[in-house]
Order: structure tokens, then sequence, then C-alpha cells
């Protein structure tokens, strides 16, 4: 494997690191309440982040269907952008998951994503021809795939304090 692809994959891996501080002692009435109209619940930001990282690694990266990497309820497409998400009322069946169940999921999705970006055999500056025109390079897809776990998880630092 490519070292600068393995250092950036251990990278992103690691934002996962303090994954029971940013989720610990959520309320469960406030997991899937939406702080403000225009904010996602914690739930929501949970779902967004476990979709895009599967559609990283799965589709962007090694290039497999939908049907072989939404297989769960945080994969689903309904998860894939949050101004979007925000036009309807959160999606019912994350709505019947308690913080243990989401967690879990959002843990193992995780794990799937990494142990496939493991077997990556490509350098960091292989360029993709596809939809996603800003992130068209390995480098680029495993850098925003480390940064959007972060930027989420201080996404839900901000609606936990807004709820209380």
């Amino acid at each position: 494997m490519d070292n600068e692809v393995r250092g950036l994959i251990e990278t992103w891996h690691w934002m996962y690191f303090e994954t029971d501080l940013v989720l610990g002692g959520i309320a469960a009435e406030h997991l899937h309440q939406r702080p403000a109209p225009n904010l996602l619940a914690i739930s929501e930001h949970l779902a967004h982040v476990a979709r895009s990282e599967a559609s990283i690694v799965f589709r962007y990266l090694l290039g497999q269907p939908p049907e072989e990497w939404q297989t769960s309820v945080l994969t689903r497409d309904v998860f894939g952008w949050p101004p979007t998400m925000l036009e309807k009322p959160i999606e019912k069946d994350l709505a019947a998951l308690t913080l243990a169940d989401i967690t879990a999921e959002y843990l193992n999705l995780h794990q799937r994503c990494y142990q496939a970006a493991l077997t990556l055999d490509l350098p960091a500056d292989q360029v993709f021809d596809d939809a996603w025109d800003r992130v068209t390079t390995v480098r680029d897809r495993l850098r925003i795939a480390a940064y959007h776990v972060a930027y989420h998880a201080g996404q839900i630092y901000s609606a936990r304090h807004l709820l209380g």
C-alpha cells in the first residue's frame, strides 16, 4: 500500500478516537431533536457521516454499486445531503433507534469502511474522472473523510450545548 494512502487512512480512522466523549451522556430526548429548524439532530449527524463515509470508500474509492454498501438505515440516500435532510421530518426508521443502536451501527459501519480502505492499492495522486468534481484524487477523498468526521463531531457538540 502507498505510504501516504496508509497514513491518510490511519488519520481518518483516528478521528473516531473520542467517539465515546462525543456521544457519551446524550439524553434520550435530545438524540432525535433538532436544536433549531435549520440544524440537524444528533442522530442525523451520525447517519450523515456514516452514509458519506460509506459513499467515499465504497462508491468513490472502490467503485462499488449502492446495493453493495447501502445495507443500513444509516447509509440510505436520504442522509446524503443535510439541506435536503432538513426539508423533511427526521426519517422514521432512524427516529426509532436508540443512542446505543445508532452508536453501535455507526462504529460498525466505520470499521467496515476502514477495513475496506485498507485494501486500496492506489497511489495518493490517483485521479478519478467521475461526478465528484471537487474531490478528485485518493488523497482528496481520504482527507475529506477525516475532515468530515471531525466537522460533524463539532456539530454534535454544538447541538448538545444548544439542547442543554
